[in-house]
């Protein structure tokens, strides 16, 4: 439920923050409600008497070279009216506002299935996106989360995170399908508003092989592997005649990284937070990829 201002102190806070901005100088504060309660990133629903707001507050430790990355990938999506337009980023207050779309719905999976093919030309839209980014590396990806987890190593992890390097080993003997990926497509960030299909939350948004996306998706909506194989050959349409079919070997290997780049980032978040349920997901997330890699490929 949203917060009537003046609010408690944490959303005082970030209305304070707010008011530091010289986008909302001549704004007057009705509404404040917190979306989302990341440790990196915090976002909140700002109204105002001259509209609706997304709000984003970084942390510290994100750098502005990662919220610039956010800010030129968000605003791409939005010129290709893919997501809400970029507004203002202010590195000094680590804030960045942005529309809202305030009739938008999660889109749930039955949603998903209803215009699947939609949502896959909406993403073979963003991948042939042209954004100054980094080019994500596997390899070096799966050493990067390790490295959070210093503390808390096991044995068992050890010889799990050793399959993962495997798989980016045997990743690179294919040629890579290039292109600007979201990276992280969860019901949370497929929104649906005035019959279209939005991103948002482009946090970690990059250059990478489109399988990484296509993954996230079939993995975040549980699909199942008739449903999978129907999502690879629609998105292979909606790339047009001149586009091949995606390796099937490729797409599994991708597959197994990107559970295993969850794993991982669970069980980092866990281990700042004591969360219950970032523990419970780490534990989820080990067991079905487990799975997948005694599955022959």
């Amino acid at each position: 439920m949203a917060t009537e201002l003046p609010a408690a102190t944490a959303t005082s806070l970030i209305w304070a923050l707010c008011q530091r901005l010289e986008f909302f100088a001549e704004h007057q504060p009705l509404q404040l409600e917190q979306l989302t309660f990341g440790q990196l990133t915090q976002t909140f629903r700002v109204k105002t008497d001259q509209g609706h707001y997304a709000v984003r507050h970084y942390a510290d430790s994100v750098l502005p070279v990662r919220r610039q990355q956010e800010l030129r990938c968000q605003h791409a999506a939005a010129a290709a009216g893919l997501a809400p337009a970029p507004l203002c980023l202010n590195n000094h207050q680590r804030m960045l506002v942005c529309e809202y779309l305030s009739d938008a719905e999660h889109t749930s999976a039955d949603k998903l299935h209803q215009h699947l093919a939609t949502v896959l030309a909406r993403l073979a839209v963003l991948h042939q996106l042209k954004v100054q980014t980094p080019v994500l590396d596997p390899w070096l990806y799966l050493q990067h989360l390790k490295q959070q987890l210093s503390m808390d190593w096991a044995t068992a992890d050890e010889s799990l995170y050793q399959q993962l390097l495997e798989q980016a080993r045997q990743l690179q003997f294919f040629l890579p399908e290039v292109g600007l990926c979201h990276m992280d497509l969860n019901p949370a960030n497929l929104l649906w508003s005035a019959g279209q299909l939005w991103l948002i939350d482009f946090e970690y948004c990059q250059l990478a092989d489109i399988c990484f996306d296509l993954a996230s998706l079939c993995w975040n909506y549980g699909l199942d592997e008739e449903a999978e194989q129907h999502v690879l050959a629609l998105y292979t349409q909606a790339r047009g005649k001149q586009a091949s079919a995606i390796d099937k070997h490729k797409y599994q290997l991708v597959k197994r990284l990107t559970l295993g780049f969850a794993w991982l980032w669970y069980k980092a978040e866990q281990l700042k937070n004591r969360d219950p349920r970032h523990q419970e997901a780490a534990a989820t997330t080990r067991r079905q990829l487990l799975q997948l890699l005694s599955q022959t490929a």
